[in-house]
């Protein structure tokens, strides 16, 4: 067995698309649904050319909730309207491209402590890569290929 990777993988390799993304305009009580219908961990905010403006983490939505602030109502509004993704999103987001080398963003994640990292080409977003992805691919790059576990006797 070898002791290390097979291959050398890049983001792309873990690359999951987006299917869901929302615009700084939608109403947090929409993003909020979407997470929980959808069972999504996170949801890029981006503006008129895909490019990432921000991420809505489930941990950022909860948080809201916790503070009565998701729902449409008078308490949750801020500026004279309901709250929108533009009010809760974490801006300063840390994005990697699909040609950047997996074990660098995995990396990244783990120092800053996020769960996931949009993916850009071009500026534009692409997909996201989570901890669980980079940790089936990097597992899978490890593990011994066919031909080195056969018995040569």
């Amino acid at each position: 067995m070898t002791a290390g990777p097979q291959k050398r993988l890049l983001v792309e390799d873990a690359l999951e698309t987006v299917k869901y993304r929302v615009y700084p305009e939608t109403p947090l009580a929409e993003v909020v649904d979407l997470m929980v219908r959808r069972a999504v961990r996170a949801v890029p905010v981006v503006g008129p050319g895909y490019e990432v403006l921000g991420i809505i983490t489930t941990g950022d939505a909860l948080s809201q909730l916790l503070r009565g602030e998701v729902s449409e109502e008078a308490e949750g509004e801020v500026r004279g309207g309901p709250l929108t993704a533009r009010d809760v999103m974490t801006r300063a987001v840390l994005c990697v491209s699909e040609s950047q080398e997996l074990a660098e963003a995995a990396r990244m994640m783990v120092n800053r402590k996020v769960e996931q990292l949009p993916v850009v080409r071009d500026g534009e977003l692409i997909g996201l890569i989570t901890r669980d992805r980079i940790l089936s691919a990097l597992h899978a790059a490890w593990l011994p290929t066919n031909d080195e576990t056969k018995d040569d006797s």
